[in-house]
């Protein structure tokens, strides 16, 4: 059998655009592949804009307040001990009503820069806040590395090498061929002008289709400017039936039958842009278009799709906090175990007390166990939030045979979270 060698030491990486195409200069900037427009200021300045028209805004904005009302908490693996603990009351005093927005707008974007503003707090040094700062301040080299464009360095510093813990990227489906990521407002950019534009523009357009044809013959050999005003003519009779004809031109017209209501091909031009817009942010429009029978499924179906955008939409912010929880271990000595895990993460809580105490004392009931600390700690409980109780013993039932769920909601109210 062959023996297959392998290197001794794992190599560099290769392929890079200075081997692919041949010697470059990577402190030259990397053109923003927008499908809009190729110039990243101008881009910047036309989606900045975009995202203000009225119908991109709602859903955006839905979309970053379903994000920023998720709950959060840190180490989702093990029980909380004494780091995790100090990290969260770190995390806890953080702007996080600012960061997940912010972040979250990568997505609108493709991508977002957070500066990290550090404080002192008794000895130990913390990130207590994460400001955006303007996209159109930053570019990307050759190298894919990220450059703040200044008036005395026109070429970019690179923030990594310069300001070490100092600004964070977050990007939404990056790729090393686009480090500027794919912004939602670059696929929506033409639907936000389609429904930016007013009605009396949509009604011109649209009723050059519905409106009946107007043909009129003119003598032979009669000039262009003869031949311009008999058209003149044929767009007065159109619009007020009323224009004056030179002798020896005909004129008729063709009526349309197929014609349908302008107001309403406006109704389904501009419900189609809005679906599409649905789409692109929330993963459907069921949630906000269906009415009438079925509904309800439609519905639910599309708050599930929207749910599972908003799994990915929590990513962003998540990125952003544990990067700087990250700078903040390495530049102190935070107090317990260095081998605890400590993540920031966001989560969907229940939609009540009520129905989780229902989910538990099913499983309950199925297993024969009870919620273990562990499990408690990740739903943000602390040491603490537990009292002795004296509650009378409950018969057991199974769930099937109706058994009383008072006791339990009852047990429910001491179990209450402190924030």
């Amino acid at each position: 059998m062959n023996k297959i060698n392998t290197a001794k030491v794992i190599q560099d990486e290769i392929a890079i655009r200075s081997i692919a195409e041949g010697l470059l200069d990577v402190t030259k900037l990397l053109p923003h592949p927008s499908k809009v427009l190729k110039s990243i200021v101008k881009t910047i300045e036309v989606f900045e804009t975009t995202i203000k028209q009225p119908d991109i805004a709602a859903v955006s904005r839905r979309f970053r307040d379903g994000v920023k009302k998720l709950d959060w908490d840190v180490s989702r693996v093990t029980q909380r001990g004494e780091r995790a603990t100090f990290v969260k009351s770190v995390c806890r005093d953080m702007n996080l009503n600012g960061i997940i927005p912010a972040a979250v707008s990568a997505r609108d974007f493709g991508f977002t820069v957070l500066e990290a503003q550090w404080s002192q707090v008794g000895k130990y040094s913390v990130i207590t806040d994460l400001v955006e700062k303007p996209r159109e301040w930053f570019r990307f080299n050759l190298a894919n590395e990220l450059l703040l464009i200044t008036r005395v360095n026109p070429e970019g510093i690179k923030v990594d090498e310069v300001y070490p813990r100092k600004f964070i990227v977050i990007q939404h489906e990056a790729s090393y061929k686009n480090p500027y990521g794919n912004g939602l407002l670059d696929e929506a950019y033409w639907y936000s002008k389609g429904l930016a534009a007013n009605f009396e523009y949509h009604l011109s357009f649209l009723e050059d289709d519905g409106r009946d044809h107007w043909f009129g013959w003119v003598p032979p050999g009669s000039d262009s400017a003869y031949e311009e005003k008999v058209e003149l003519a044929l767009r007065r009779l159109r619009n007020a039936a009323v224009a004056v004809i030179q002798e020896g031109t005909r004129i008729e017209k063709n009526e349309n039958k197929g014609r349908t209501s302008t107001s309403e091909s406006y109704e389904v031009f501009k419900h189609s842009c809005r679906s599409t817009i649905n789409m692109l942010w929330l993963g459907s429009d069921l949630a906000a278009s269906l009415t009438g029978v079925g509904s309800y499924a439609s519905s639910k179906t599309g708050q599930d799709i929207q749910d599972d955008a908003l799994e990915s939409g929590k990513e962003l912010p998540e990125q952003a906090i544990n990067q700087a929880i990250k700078w903040m271990d390495e530049v102190n000595t935070f107090p317990g175990d260095a081998a605890e895990e400590v993540a920031f993460y966001l989560y969907k809580a229940p939609t009540s007390d009520k129905e989780q105490a229902e989910i538990d004392q099913i499983y309950s009931n199925a297993t024969g166990k009870k919620p273990s600390p562990q499990l408690l700690a990740k739903r943000g409980y602390e040491e603490g939030d537990f009292e002795d109780t004296a509650l009378a013993p409950v018969p057991v039932h199974t769930f099937e045979s109706g058994y009383s769920m008072q006791p339990l909601f009852n047990a429910v109210e001491g179990l209450k979270k402190k924030y």
